[in-house]
């Protein structure tokens, strides 16, 4: 600290002080008085902007635009996923039949998305909340397209919800599936009740009944509902006639609200609704996703990464640059000191020592992270902790909470992607098995290795594990290919950002953060290198072994 500034505000750092929880849904203490003007909230906030699908990884920040947009503004609402009895949807008998046998449930989806979107906006743009509202409402918007016959669907339709515009999500669903239900029930009888009877009855059609059965049910679930939302849509955007911009945010795309059998799927549906509601000019629909959950959907939907390009400038990409994360941290430190004294504003120079491993602390500290505010402020938070009684924080206190905050991240890695990747805790104890910092796809497919495929295929398949078929086939000697497990490995440690890699001899070296969020298993030879990244190398007490010294 600054000796003027100790002289005339002298601090003493205590444990239990932090700079906030870096999580933005329990962060309003600091959140909103701390809170950076990133670029992504001037691009979330206008409305001639394209850009409704805010993606980047965790704990970029995503909810915190959210939040900002919703703060600022007081026409929003807020979709909960979890809300809206999609269970329902992934346990219907008939719709597991269609998707069992291969048939398409992405026009279904979409209609369910944009059905909850049109009410959900109706809801919020003409404050309704009692059924005599609902029916005033729908006279009021139909009264005008009575005559229009290019709109009679989408009057008859709006017509079916008179009176219903007030409620709940989960019923609005719920009726529209059990419709679908009934017609299919009606439609495939025998077959549905064979299917419901066990003993996967859909593997053992042949494909030439499954292309039958496929074609029946395109008669139910077809583009005809989906027209007339369309039309639905055009009524609403004909109606914007206001001064006030109305905001839909979802959020939580990456949690449990579904059967991961449907859940991509129903993802998919959504980002190929949003761009049709474009065309109402005073709405604004913002979706939170993470980008590993929105590469899944591209890598799982051919037709959709063939369009990818067409979608791009949909995302607001969520990157923070050094100085914006550094001025974040400084905000919320002068925030936490101004609570307990009083003079000047003391910020990260004022209490961390200038330099660390021969370089400036900030940049030292931000090395060990994945670039994202989470990291930042439960870093800093570590070194205040370690600091307990003092005025300022020594190297030797950034040195000590390094090992809690590589703890806690590595802790925090496995426990983000236990529901996609239920492996990663073996695959981190194999990789910090060799007690080096940098190692090749070769140097790694050793003994070891027919440890790791046989621990993963005795703990058994969990929920979706890209790793089990390929242990399993390994410890079997199924597969010729002995080096797919390990390039598989390597592909899974580069995703969820526990390593950087180098493809080929002489490529530089890359991080999921930083480039590109995936690579792909089949670009990986016995050369290719690994390199752990920094915040991980107290948690495997490696950090001699790092560049830093």
């Amino acid at each position: 600290m600054s000796k003027q500034k100790q002289a005339t505000n002298p601090i003493i750092l205590r444990e239990g002080m932090s700079i906030g929880t870096g999580n933005a849904e329990s962060d309003d203490e600091f959140l909103f008085k701390c809170f950076v003007d990133h670029p992504a909230l001037s691009d979330a906030k206008n409305p001639d902007s394209a850009g409704m699908i805010i993606a980047g990884r965790t704990g970029s920040g995503k909810t915190a635009i959210l939040r900002g947009v919703q703060h600022a503004n007081n026409h929003s609402i807020e979709i909960d996923p979890a809300e809206m009895a999609m269970d329902y949807v992934a346990n219907s008998d008939a719709l597991r039949f269609v998707n069992a046998i291969g048939g398409d449930l992405n026009l279904l989806f979409q209609v369910l998305w944009k059905h909850v979107i049109c009410i959900e906006f109706i809801r919020l743009r003409y404050d309704v909340k009692t059924e005599q509202k609902s029916k005033n409402i729908f006279s009021t918007i139909v009264d005008r397209f009575l005559g229009d016959p290019r709109k009679s669907k989408a009057v008859d339709y709006l017509a079916e919800w008179e009176g219903k515009f007030w409620i709940t999500m989960n019923q609005n669903i719920k009726e529209i599936t059990e419709d679908v239900e009934k017609k299919l029930a009606g439609e495939f009888g025998g077959e549905l009740v064979k299917f419901k009877g066990g003993g996967q009855y859909e593997k053992r059609l042949s494909k030439g009944r499954k292309s039958e059965l496929v074609a029946r049910s395109r008669k139910i679930i077809n583009s005809e509902q989906l027209s007339t939302l369309h039309g639905v849509i055009d009524m609403l955007a004909q109606e914007a006639r206001t001064d006030h911009l109305f905001f839909i945010l979802i959020d939580r795309l990456d949690e449990s609200w579904v059967d991961n059998s449907i859940r991509f799927k129903m993802i998919r549906a959504l980002v190929e609704a949003l761009k049709s509601f474009r065309k109402i000019t005073n709405l604004k629909i913002l979706v939170a996703l993470r980008t590993d959950v929105l590469e899944r959907v591209v890598q799982e939907t051919a037709d959709l990464s063939s369009q990818r390009e067409k979608f791009e400038d949909y995302f607001i990409k969520m990157k923070w640059s050094k100085s914006d994360l550094k001025r974040l941290v400084d905000l919320r430190l002068v925030e936490l000191f101004k609570r307990q004294y009083t003079g000047d504003d003391i910020a990260f120079d004022d209490v961390f020592p200038s330099t660390m491993g021969g370089r400036k602390t900030f940049d030292w500290l931000l090395e060990r992270t994945l670039l994202r505010p989470r990291d930042m402020i439960a870093f800093v938070n570590e070194c205040i902790t370690a600091s307990d009684g003092r005025s300022e924080i020594l190297v030797s206190d950034i040195r000590s909470a390094e090992v809690e905050f590589s703890r806690k991240r590595r802790d925090a890695l496995e426990q983000e992607w236990r529901s996609c990747l239920p492996s990663l805790k073996k695959i981190l104890d194999f990789f910090g098995g060799f007690r080096e910092v940098s190692l090749s796809l070769r140097e790694m497919s050793t003994l070891a290795l027919d440890d790791l495929a046989l621990a993963i295929y005795t703990a058994g398949r969990v929920d979706y594990d890209p790793l089990y078929d390929l242990a399993e086939r390994y410890v079997e000697g199924a597969d010729e290919d002995k080096g797919a497990l390990i390039r598989q490995v390597a592909a899974e440690l580069y995703r969820v950002g526990a390593v950087g890699l180098k493809v080929g001899t002489g490529e530089r070296l890359i991080y999921s953060h930083l480039d590109e969020p995936l690579v792909s298993p089949a670009i990986l030879t016995e050369t290719s290198v690994l390199r752990l990244h920094p915040m991980l190398h107290a948690a495997f007490r490696l950090q001699s072994r790092g560049s830093d010294g």
